[in-house]
């Protein structure tokens, strides 16, 4: 019963401490940061440091088996955080709350998906641990478990009653968006076996996490090349704006469609210009993307180029036939636009392939940056605004 050595507590302390921080920026779940052993109470310090006597003693003396720590975790967390399987079977025997929830909302089966503890788990099952219990970020013990490849534990807990793999967190993800951007394939192929899981949305989350491996076999498990997200972006366009050649290849090779755009009319090539990624513009061009395509703006990808100083990927479209004197919102040609971001390189390169420098926008402005002092005018004679 006496006090952990101090290099034991701040072992125990530095421990506890990142597996906290691993469940927060692994899997954003809130959480307050860890209490030193030394303030727990006496069967905490027990149960942590794995005393199956003494706490076997201190509960025939009326420990409860429902003390909190500061971050309302009970003995029976700690024990399954530890893995101490004997510790586990006697809390439970002595009436431990299997269900108990933290600050946080993590119960002690949230615990043992994120340790990875099956025996654990399977002895919580048993004792009625809710397999459905969410934290305060809507993760089940099932996210916890796909996010981290624990595959035979997400086995058995697709085989406990409850909610099953389509519940989302509150950002809207499943168990299989979490397998998908962690790129844990054993277990989304686990998933996708029980017909119930959002393959489209794993597919758009493994396209931007660049999981190549993930992308090919929610492809081969029916996931749609040309699925969307809530902005009506394709795995394709979120690719293509990553400059992910290589899972654009994919995508492509199973029918992904170049030409779609999402909400704001934006395509996959305007994302590929936009980023400056000039093998993606490469790779969509040489599949029949059209150069000149406006967004809801008008803005073709070489506006886009320009608006960016990409003056290789501003070159190539032009050598695909991209329009150098394309009017968009407010009649831009990408030489204004250029000529605004002060990229003089493009301006330049879009000069030396016919850009108009006189081209007229509303209020008679001129795009006129690198011409010689004395040449053009401000504005053109005779020129009267709209109005």
């Amino acid at each position: 019963g006496e006090d952990p050595r101090p290099e034991d507590r701040a072992g125990a302390e530095e421990e506890l401490r990142w597996m906290e921080l691993g469940s927060e920026e692994t899997l954003g779940a809130a959480t307050e940061g860890p209490g030193a052993p030394r303030a727990w109470g006496r069967l905490l310090q027990a149960v942590w440091r794995g005393h199956l006597g003494l706490t076997t003693q201190m509960l025939r003396q009326g420990a409860s088996v429902e003390e909190r720590d500061h971050a309302g975790r009970t003995p029976l967390h700690l024990a399954v955080l530890r893995g101490h399987v004997p510790l586990v079977r006697l809390l439970l025997q002595r009436g431990a709350p299997v269900g108990a929830a933290d600050h946080a909302g993590r119960t002690p089966l949230h615990e043992a998906a994120w340790q990875g503890h099956s025996q654990v788990a399977e002895l919580l099952l048993l004792r009625g641990a809710p397999a459905g219990a969410r934290t305060g970020d809507g993760l089940t013990p099932l996210h916890w478990a796909a996010a981290l490849g624990r595959t035979l534990l997400a086995g058995r807990l697709l085989s406990t009653p409850g909610p099953g793999p389509a519940v989302a967190d509150v950002r809207g993800w499943t168990a299989a968006h979490w397998a998908a951007v962690g790129g844990r394939l054993p277990v989304l192929e686990l998933l996708a076996a029980g017909g119930c899981a959002d393959l489209d949305g794993a597919l758009l989350v493994a396209a931007a996490a660049g999981r190549s491996a993930a992308l090919c076999l929610l492809l081969a498990c029916g996931a749609r090349a040309d699925a969307r997200d809530g902005a009506g972006a394709t795995a394709l366009g979120v690719a293509a704006g990553l400059g992910r050649r290589q899972d654009m290849e994919v995508l492509l090779d199973h029918g992904a469609d170049p030409s779609l755009k999402d909400r704001h009319s934006r395509s996959a090539l305007h994302r590929a210009a936009a980023a400056g990624h000039l093998l993606a513009v490469q790779l969509l061009a040489a599949w029949g993307a059209e150069v000149d395509a406006g967004d809801s703006l008008g803005l073709t990808p070489l506006h886009h180029a320009a608006r960016g100083g990409h003056v290789d990927v501003a070159s190539h479209l032009l050598d695909r036939g991209a329009q150098v004197n394309a009017a968009g919102w407010l009649h831009k040609t990408p030489l204004h636009v250029a000529r605004e971001r002060g990229h003089g390189p493009t301006v330049e390169l879009l000069l030396s392939r016919g850009a108009s420098h006189t081209q007229i926008m509303p209020w008679g402005e001129v795009a006129q940056d690198l011409v010689p002092e004395g040449g053009l005018p401000q504005a053109l004679p005779g020129y009267q605004p709209q109005g």
